[in-house]
């Protein structure tokens, strides 16, 4: 698993049928300190997450294909939380509930 932003959706008219019906979205990893880490995936979206959004990614082989029960999938990373906060002893808090400047939420 690991820390990811929505930072766009993708759109398909024609796809596979195991992607049918499932939001795709473009995440960003993030390190500890809300840095970009890496190269930017597309993933599944699980809980109806969207643009700048923190979420949990899971990528563990099979595991979105297990999830929506679609066996042989060409399926790996998956959209499974929405963050609320990431507080750790390294960095400043963060995260969609997170206030970010004198009392303001986050945007959507």
């Amino acid at each position: 698993m690991y820390l990811a932003q929505v930072i766009g959706k993708v759109v398909s008219t024609d796809k596979m049928d195991s992607y049918a019906q499932k939001k795709l979205l473009l995440v960003q990893k993030l390190d500890l300190r809300r840095n970009p880490s890496g190269l930017s995936t597309i993933a599944i979206d699980y809980v109806g997450a969207g643009e700048g959004d923190i979420v949990l990614v899971g990528a563990a082989p099979g595991l979105a294909s297990t999830v929506f029960k679609v066996p042989r999938a060409p399926m790996r990373e998956l959209v499974m939380g929405i963050v609320d906060r990431v507080s750790t002893s390294t960095g400043t808090d963060f995260g969609n509930s997170v206030r970010t400047d004198a009392g303001a939420q986050p945007s959507d």
